[in-house]
């Protein structure tokens, strides 16, 4: 596979391209310290900077989890606090569909669940959600999939206590 685009056209294709998993992560790790903006921010920048060293060894999208993820991550710590739950406004993730006030509803009780979570069970459950395997976790958090799947299982027992 060969390296991702870097010139300025082709990564604001590859930024939109990729917008879900940014705005996801953004929005599950913004803090009133980190708003969702900035977060997103420290995210672009280290994509851009990280492109020209993706060698293709995973997928682009498991490439995009880990260093949005890790950006979240770092940018927390640099803030000095722990994660704090942050109200936001839906429609500002830019989402391509609609939402009904149901799934409004839905998402906001979803977001107040997981922001219960620990910073690397939110990130773990975060890629659960979206479909990714036990493998592909792993690979994107550095992790063995048996821990993966092990922690799947407590942050499943740990938000069904929760609800």
């Amino acid at each position: 596979m060969t390296s991702p685009p870097i010139n300025e056209k082709e990564f604001a294709s590859f930024i939109r391209q990729h917008s879900r998993i940014i705005n996801k992560v953004s929005y599950f790790y913004a803090t009133p310290k980190l708003p969702f903006d900035d977060l997103r921010q420290e995210i672009y920048i280290n994509l851009w900077l990280g492109l020209k060293n993706f060698r293709g060894d995973s997928k682009v999208s498991t490439w995009v989890y880990r260093v949005a993820v890790n950006s979240a991550l770092m940018a927390l710590r640099s803030t000095g606090r722990k994660v704090e739950t942050v109200d936001m406004d839906l429609a500002s993730l830019e989402m391509s569909t609609e939402l009904d006030d149901a799934q409004r509803e839905n998402l906001q009780a979803l977001h107040s669940l997981i922001n219960r979570l620990e910073e690397i069970e939110k990130a773990i459950i975060l890629l659960w959600l979206d479909e990714f395997q036990y493998e592909e976790i792993a690979e994107t958090l550095g992790m063995k999939r048996n821990t993966v799947a092990t922690k799947i299982h407590r942050i499943k027992e740990k938000l069904s206590k929760t609800i």
